[in-house]
This record gives structure tokens, C-alpha cells and sequence, in this order.
């Protein structure tokens, strides 16, 4: 079994808004890992439709911050939620298509690419946001 992912520390940008947003798409990379250790699809299509709304919202409301932070990276940045949504509309595209015997070996590459993505994602590309945005007063 994957080991459920939970929030640290390292993980915090220091900006509540997105740290909570991150915060909050955490319970679905974990109900995706759990869909897959149940090896029960009820509630695969609520994770694939819970991934467009986390990138429709989080990713929108971070590339605003971006550009408000004249950040120079943003472009790479875009690029890595662009590859986001990518997989998870070609992974979906698999799943609805495959037959049902192949539609978890499809689900459980939607799940490892969550918990690899979301924690590298994090700690990574957006951990370089964290000095740009001290320079935002709270909740601005």
C-alpha cells in the first residue's frame, strides 16, 4: 500500500490562500490511493472531475499571484500545470475508454501520478514562490 499523503511543514509557502488550497487537495490524492487499495472504482470519476476543479481554480488563482509577483519563472511554472492537466485528461480519456478489466491498471496510474506530482510539485516548483511572495501583505 502507498503510504497516504499528509501536509508538513516544508510544504507551507508562508501565503494562506494556496497554502490552504494545497492543503485541501491532499483528501483526494489520498481518495485516489484509497480508491486503488480498494481496488473499487465507485468514485474514480469524482477524482478525475475533483482534479479539473483543483486545476481550474488553484492553478488560475496561483499563475494570478505570479503575475502580480512579476515572478520570472512563471512560464516553466504554467508549463508544469499545463503537463498536469494533460495527464489527467489523457489518463481519463484511457479510463473511460478501456474495458473493465483494464480501467484500474488505468486508475492506478491517475493515483501515482497524484501523489508524485502533487508532493514534487509542491516542494519544488512552487517552494520557489515562498520569497516572492513574503513581499504580499496577508490575504492580499
Amino acid at each position: 500500500m502507498t503510504e497516504k499523503v499528509s501536509w508538513r511543514a516544508q510544504m507551507a509557502l508562508g501565503y494562506a490562500p494556496i497554502d490552504e488550497e494545497h492543503e485541501a487537495f491532499i483528501p483526494v490524492v489520498n481518495e485516489a490511493l484509497q480508491v486503488l487499495e480498494n481496488k473499487d472504482l465507485v468514485g474514480a470519476e469524482d477524482i478525475f472531475d475533483k482534479c479539473y476543479a483543483f486545476a481550474r481554480t488553484h492553478f488560475s488563482h496561483e499563475e494570478a499571484l505570479m503575475e502580480k509577483l512579476d515572478y520570472p519563472d512563471i512560464m516553466a511554472h504554467m508549463k508544469s500545470h499545463q503537463i498536469f492537466i494533460k495527464n489527467v485528461s489523457e489518463l481519463r480519456q484511457l479510463y473511460e475508454f478501456a474495458p473493465e478489466d483494464e480501467k484500474m491498471e488505468v486508475f492506478k496510474q491517475l493515483a501515482d501520478f497524484l501523489n508524485v506530482w502533487f508532493i514534487g510539485h509542491v516542494l519544488s516548483r512552487d517552494s520557489l514562490l515562498k520569497p516572492f511572495l513574503k513581499s504580499l501583505p496577508p490575504e492580499s
